[in-house]
């Protein structure tokens, strides 16, 4: 990945986590909005991790291809 897609997916992730968790505290927990909204977090939250972990791998394998 290069690193401005990189960045890219990062930012798009971090405002994606903080839109589904900004409503919240203001949804009923058995409301249908509510399961939605910890999907949608769950589900960036997820894609956050992938994104961190792939930046990592490839910035080790550039560490270790520079040596």
């Amino acid at each position: 990945m290069e690193p401005h897609i990189g960045r890219l997916a990062f930012n798009i992730a971090v405002l994606f986590i903080l839109l589904t968790l900004i409503p919240l505290p203001f949804l009923e927990d058995e409301s249908p909005e509510f399961t939605v909204d910890v999907m949608a977090a769950i589900i960036s939250l997820t894609f956050l991790c992938f994104v961190v972990w792939d930046v990592k791998r490839q910035a080790r394998r550039e560490d270790t291809a520079i040596k």
